[in-house]
């Protein structure tokens, strides 16, 4: 029997980190009626690292069509809103609305539920060397 080669498997267990952390936020975000990939949207929108779709389809490795879709969704849910861009009238400029400003406190403790969960046995010292470990893997890309 062959052995997976040990790149593969460290693959396949990002993967699986993913997505198990992924699952463990929706079942945290339910009572909120809002689900994970929802959460980062919001979460992109509130530290103000992107203001438009375009930013945050980049941000998160989304299809246009994808955010467009979630957007919408969450425009429908109260909690963004669009408004014209001060750089151009084609773009359109996402902001949480007041609704959403007074949830993400709530999503934000359920996310850190999660992350405590999984990442809370790890040292300072083990999570500073991951997290080099995962910029080295991305350096250059």
């Amino acid at each position: 029997m062959n052995k997976i080669p040990l790149p593969r498997r460290v693959a396949r267990l990002i993967s699986r980190a993913q997505s198990v952390l992924a699952d463990e936020l929706d079942a945290k975000l339910a009572p909120f009626d809002i689900t994970a990939a929802q959460y980062v949207v919001l979460s992109t929108l509130h530290s103000g690292r992107a203001n438009i779709a375009a930013q945050i389809c980049k941000e998160l490795s989304y299809s246009p069509g994808a955010m467009t879709r979630m957007l919408n969704r969450l425009e429908q849910k109260g909690m963004i809103q669009k408004g014209p861009s001060l750089d151009s009238r084609r773009t359109v400029r996402l902001e949480l609305t007041e609704a959403g400003q007074r949830l993400f406190p709530s999503l934000l403790a359920a996310s850190g539920t999660v992350i405590a969960d999984y990442f809370g046995t790890f040292s300072t010292q083990e999570l500073e060397t991951f997290e080099a470990l995962l910029l080295k893997m991305f350096a250059g890309k």
